[in-house]
């Protein structure tokens, strides 16, 4: 039976907080969906808690993959098992408000949006913060500009998608940033993208799903540079010129390139250096510790002046 939303939702050892996520879809209010679950070999409970809800629900269905192959292809597995014409991805430990899936379809249907938009709640610590959306333009190269300047989250859980749409998208078989890689293919190739000024979505920061294991670190950070090869080589091929990105593309290589330069397990890996060298690393490091010697020695009220002058020299 094909319905109009199909929901896509990885699972990897979240017995915890998959009960919470299920329940926030068996109250929405828009009722014509399918719900995927993609169980990637979990070692916890998991898998029960989702085959549960399948014997409940017709609605539901559940994917064991035979291997773990990460929450990319486990998203693309589920894809490609949909039948919906539109794709709500969720994140197992996170949660829906009870009209989400109405309000993006109705959104989404209204003139036909290959993407709908929503803001979300972000929760940690049970302190609740609204993250808005930037959406002041709807140009495609505005918008993928504040996708790397994190104006707009590059997550995929906040936005409901052409299903055509992802099934042109490249999965990375990388977990890491591998969001920014579907989404700014997604924006590409959309013609119309839709905004929900409102937060629907509760993502919720979970501590216990982050590693402090130097493997781990050493092994995402690398994912990460193989993700963001993959999406410079890519906008490359669809731009004449990457120019039209900056200063936000370089800023956003450089910054996670500090992170690397900041520790010593990640400084010896010279490939982590290499990627886009275009940013100019060196002189934005530079640029950073002028800033911070200017900090240091001028006091605040003097640099204000002279911020002050400066823009009405530029107002003149």
């Amino acid at each position: 039976m094909k319905h109009p939303v199909s929901i896509i939702i990885p699972v990897y050892n979240t017995e915890k907080y998959i009960d919470r996520c299920i329940k926030s879809i068996l109250i929405q209010t828009f009722t014509d969906f399918e719900c995927i679950l993609i169980d990637d070999c979990s070692t916890d409970n998991s898998f029960a808690i989702c085959d549960y809800y399948t014997k409940k629900d017709t609605r539901f269905k559940i994917i064991r993959n035979k291997k773990n192959i990460g929450v990319s292809l486990s998203r693309k597995k589920g894809l490609l098992v949909s039948r919906g014409g539109y794709i709500q991805y969720i994140d197992s430990d996170d949660w829906l408000e009870k009209d989400m899936i109405e309000k993006m379809y109705q959104k989404a249907v209204s003139e036909n949006y290959d993407m709908v938009v929503c803001d979300y709640y972000s929760v940690e610590n049970d302190i609740f913060k609204i993250a808005k959306q930037d959406f002041s333009s709807f140009d495609k190269i505005d918008i993928i500009k504040k996708l790397l300047s994190i104006r707009i989250k590059s997550v995929l859980w906040n936005k409901m998608v052409k299903r055509e749409l992802y099934l042109k998208a490249e999965y990375p078989k990388y977990n890491r940033s591998e969001d920014y890689v579907i989404s700014i293919q997604n924006i590409y190739n959309s013609n119309k993208i839709g905004y929900i000024n409102f937060p629907l979505y509760y993502y919720y920061y979970n501590s216990e799903s982050l590693s402090n294991n130097i493997k781990t670190k050493i092994n995402g950070r690398i994912e990460e540079n193989k993700n963001w090869c993959i999406l410079i080589n890519y906008l490359k091929d669809k731009y004449e010129s990457l120019k039209i990105f900056e200063p936000e593309l370089s800023n956003h290589i450089n910054e996670f390139k500090k992170v690397y330069l900041k520790d010593n397990d990640l400084r010896k890996i010279k490939e982590l250096f290499y990627l886009y060298p275009e940013s100019k690393f060196i002189l934005f490091l530079i640029k950073n510790i002028t800033k911070k010697i200017m900090k240091s020695i001028i006091p605040k009220k003097l640099r204000n002046i002279v911020k002050d002058l400066i823009k009405s020299r530029h107002s003149i």
